[in-house]
């Protein structure tokens, strides 16, 4: 799907965002990722049946790298809040 300043192809202008919407784009990113790191982890530990791996260990490694970038957004919250409210 292509969109740019026009909107989504065939479709016109995007519609506006709510501030409420814009302050909930973050955490809704820290979800996305904190959500995948534990699919990850519960795939690692039920005998990665889920996702492919490509070694041992592999959605183990996955999940951590995960959960760091939950951290990350954590620590970085204020300048993520303040970057999507300047938009």
């Amino acid at each position: 799907m292509h969109h740019d300043s026009e909107g989504i192809r065939g479709g016109g202008p995007l519609p506006a965002q709510t501030r409420r919407e814009r302050e909930l784009l973050p955490m809704g990113a820290k979800l996305m990722t904190l959500e995948c790191g534990m699919r990850f982890l519960a795939d690692y530990l039920n005998g990665d049946k889920y996702f492919k791996v490509h070694r041992p260990g592999h959605n183990l490694d996955r999940a951590r790298t995960q959960f760091k970038l939950v951290r990350c957004m954590e620590e970085n919250w204020d300048a993520m809040m303040e970057i999507i409210m300047s938009v």
